[in-house]
């Protein structure tokens, strides 16, 4: 399991998701009582979020597991990659921040603490909504797409976690024909 959690830490989404088809449980549970999958939540990448999820998320999580991942990606998302790791690990001063490229967008990755996290957690309780079929308001996904001051991850990242899944009548038409403007991103 060392090696699946030491690709979630690194973000190295396709040889997680090779160690995962190849039979790494990304659900085991470890001693700290997390698991790689709430690990790579708590991480905010969306590509190591993916890759673990693997097809059968739904039967797979029981509902429990599921709430947990969820209130894991709001909180970070709503608190903010930086706030959260000065919480977590007690340091003070400015966060280091950079963007580096993943599959879905630039994503900015966040160094404080001794601690790095990816800030998608926006992106990454987008699509655990979807995966979960969890009804989410259409002006709160209106606002997850449009970048935070705190973020730099670019707007069509919501957008294409949603549009990945067409048809599936859980959310609303392609988001951006629903704000005016938009286009401009």
């Amino acid at each position: 399991m060392r090696g699946l959690c030491a690709l979630v830490a690194a973000y190295e989404h396709e040889r997680a998701g090779e160690l995962v088809a190849a039979g790494a449980d990304p659900d085991r549970v470890l001693p700290d009582g997390t698991t790689p999958l709430l690990r790579a939540v708590e991480g905010g990448s969306p590509g190591v979020v993916t890759a673990l999820l693997g097809a059968d998320r739904r039967a797979r999580l029981p509902e429990a597991e599921r709430a947990r991942l969820l209130a894991a990606a709001r909180r970070w998302y709503e608190a903010g990659a930086g706030a959260e790791l000065r919480w977590l690990t007690g340091a003070e001063g400015a966060a280091e921040r950079r963007v580096v490229e993943e599959d879905y967008a630039d994503v900015e990755e966040v160094v404080l603490g001794g601690r790095t996290v990816r800030a998608g957690h926006g992106v990454v309780l987008t699509g655990l909504e979807r995966e979960f079929a969890v009804p989410t308001p259409v002006g709160e996904l209106m606002d997850r797409a449009v970048p935070r001051p705190d973020q730099t991850i670019g707007p069509f990242a919501c957008e294409r976690v949603l549009r990945t899944n067409p048809g599936s009548g859980r959310f609303p038409g392609p988001m951006f024909d629903l704000a005016p403007g938009m286009d401009r991103f």
